[in-house]
């Protein structure tokens, strides 16, 4: 019998997640089906239930769906509980179970593109943006137990929330920071060996004129740009650029950079794994996603 996966968020037509994860399960030698929902936040009660009338063996989760899914599962993993939010659900004798494989594929890539690439592990990581992929990022560093973090979202009271956690409380220099505060600059400034890491949708970057997070009046000579996001039109409009526009911004000092699609790769086998206790096809997965995008390596600096 032919199973069913799925992906689910809004919007989810640019996701990439249907080529790679059809290409596992064929490679994999399993009968299964992977398809994308796209479904509004007003709706998702009502998609939830459509996707369990159709016995879905397990599914993700992107933005924005990725918190509120802690409360839409029937039991969730220790990691799910940690970081705050889910991004796999694993359908088990018609219960769901949330895990989340965003941190964990996180580190990895983080860990694959700092080593392909000759950098150290940074001791300090400045991110933008405090959803659900930001809690993945902090439980990342937070188990790696570096020496700072700084959280720049537009309200100060969401970065506040997020830093008060358990895990977050590893970090012994934790700095939350609305966006209109200077102080985030500064602590960039001063800050030893820093990564940026950006979590927020390429919706925060209208036209390609980004204007948040607001870099222009900082050096980013030798940091390191870390984008969740993992694909962006090239100028062209015909072809994809793997620069989003969070990671142009260093381009004028050619920074070493890195879009989500190493993530991508990471967090989908491990969900590949969840789903079936056979170990994902990698390097068919890889495959597929740089031909999908025409990008060369997901790990060499952009």
């Amino acid at each position: 019998m032919r199973q069913f996966f799925a992906i689910i968020g809004h919007p989810v037509s640019h996701s990439l997640s249907p080529l790679f994860q059809q290409a596992a399960f064929d490679e994999a030698g399993i009968e299964a089906a992977y398809l994308p929902f796209d479904i509004p936040p007003e709706a998702l009660k009502q998609g939830l239930s459509a996707l369990r009338t159709l016995n879905v063996s397990g599914f993700n989760i992107t933005l924005p769906h990725k918190e509120i899914m802690i409360r839409e599962t029937d039991r969730i993993s220790e990691t799910a509980r940690e970081i705050g939010a889910v991004n796999t659900v694993i359908s088990q004798r018609g219960d769901w179970i949330g895990d989340n494989t965003d941190g964990p594929g996180f580190l990895q890539a983080l860990e694959r593109f700092l080593e392909e690439n000759h950098l150290p592990f940074p001791s300090r990581v400045l991110i933008f943006g405090a959803g659900g992929s930001a809690r993945a990022v902090l439980w990342a560093l937070a188990r790696r137990r570096i020496g700072g973090v700084c959280l720049v979202n537009r309200t100060l009271t969401r970065a506040r929330q997020l830093l008060e956690g358990p895990l977050p409380a590893m970090i012994p220099n934790r700095h939350p920071c609305a966006l209109d505060d200077p102080s985030w600059k500064d602590w960039l400034r001063e800050s030893p060996a820093p990564l940026l890491v950006n979590t927020l949708s390429l919706h925060a970057f209208p036209d390609g004129h980004p204007p948040f997070p607001p870099l222009a009046d900082i050096s980013l000579s030798g940091i390191p740009l870390f984008d969740l996001s993992y694909a962006a039109w090239g100028p062209d409009k015909k072809s994809f650029d793997g620069r989003t526009p969070f990671l142009r911004m260093g381009d004028p000092t050619k920074s070493p950079r890195q879009n989500g699609l190493g993530m991508l790769l990471c967090q989908g086998a491990l969900a590949f794994e969840l789903w079936t206790g056979k170990k994902a096809p990698v390097d068919r997965m890889e495959e597929v996603l740089r031909r999908a995008t025409g990008q060369k390596s997901l790990w060499k600096s952009l």
